[in-house]
């Protein structure tokens, strides 16, 4: 394997008053370039997988992870990524939400237990991993099946633990349905599948979708628009509504960004065209077989209020779903925004030290 190891810059002594799992950032090539991320914890295991959310970054886990057990290895990815802990162990694989990166995980991955292996994931677009080749288009969800797959190939798991964050959870609970056999346990923090859509409505937005993803795919780097950093920082306090403190928006920015040509300026590091992602989205009738199929271990959190719904009944009946074939089957609610797994780790850290642990 040519896998790209690098020691991380960030503090080693302690993240959010807890013992911090060592993390290094990776990257793993891939036809189009490169995945990021950051592999927390022992490397001498297999890490879990972390997968944010769309638009995230691996970053999403970074207040996170912390609060998790110390043995556990935990591989986030943007995709570059950053590998938690042990690399002697497999990792925890974590996939960040949409728009996020691998960073959406700091905050939690330190409050997890130091034995394990967490390895958070920047996914394509996101974060400081490869944008797909002009003219390819971003079908979020079966992309991510594929790439998930590349991985556990790459790293030749014959199981893997996943943990995902809104679109990392989607990607998640698809990948648990179409390889039942291959996946140890899923962790899916208040997300139960991927949206639910009604598939009718989409020929009275398809046209206007693909000319809005033509016009981002012809920016140029001229045309794109700089910002200083407290504009950044504004910008995604706002567009997130209130989901992410200042505080979580500067943690997802350490991989959100690259600097402009300016001083003291910066562009978004994300592919614009991620802004387009109506194609390949699925029906109730899809999203319920895919559930019927899922057979290991599984536990979601779902935050109060979180993130809002087309229809929120659906949540509920997917899990129901699942619950009848899951090995183990838990759900708790907690307070909290859709990314109260960055803002406020500790309220869910203690949920995920226990279900891994027993």
């Amino acid at each position: 394997m040519n896998t790209i190891i690098e020691k991380t810059n960030a503090p080693t002594e302690n993240i959010n008053k807890h013992n911090v799992h060592s993390v290094e950032e990776i990257q793993i090539p891939v036809p189009w370039g490169n995945i990021s991320g950051k592999w927390w914890g022992p490397i001498d295991r297999q890490p879990l997988v972390a997968l944010h959310g769309w638009q995230d970054n691996a970053g999403t886990f970074d207040r996170l992870i912390p609060l998790l057990p110390p043995n556990l290895a935990i591989l986030a990815i943007d995709l570059p990524g950053k590998w938690w802990g042990p690399k002697g162990i497999q990792p925890i694989v974590a996939l960040h939400g949409r728009q996020d990166n691998a960073g959406s995980f700091d905050t939690l991955i330190p409050l997890l237990s130091n034995e394990i292996s967490v390895l958070c994931l920047d996914m394509p677009g996101h974060g400081l991993s490869s944008h797909y080749p002009k003219s390819q288009y971003y079908y979020v969800y079966w992309d991510g099946i594929i790439l998930l797959r590349r991985i556990v190939k790459y790293f030749k798991w014959t199981k893997v633990r996943l943990l995902g964050h809104s679109l990392g959870g989607a990607i998640s609970f698809l990948y648990a349905a179409s390889y039942p056999d291959e996946v140890e346990f899923m962790i899916s923090l208040d997300i139960a599948s991927p949206s639910v859509k009604d598939i009718t409505k989409t020929p009275l937005i398809i046209g206007h979708s693909i000319d809005k993803f033509l016009k981002y795919e012809l920016l140029q780097s001229d045309g794109i628009p700089s910002y200083s950093y407290d504009e950044v920082l504004t910008i995604v306090e706002d567009a997130y509504k209130g989901s992410i403190t200042k505080e979580g928006a500067m943690i997802l920015m350490k991989r959100g960004l690259r600097p402009a040509s300016e001083p003291e300026r910066y562009y978004f590091s994300r592919d614009p065209r991620l802004k387009v992602s109506v194609l390949g989205m699925i029906s109730l009738d899809l999203v319920l077989a895919y559930a019927a199929r899922i057979k290991c271990a599984y536990l979601n959190i779902r935050a109060i209020p979180g993130m809002k719904l087309d229809h929120p009944e659906y949540y509920e009946k997917v899990l129901d779903q699942i619950k009848l074939g899951a090995k183990k089957f838990e759900y708790h609610k907690v307070e909290g925004t859709h990314h109260v797994h960055l803002n406020n780790p500790e309220r869910i850290a203690p949920i995920i030290n226990n279900f891994i642990c027993t």
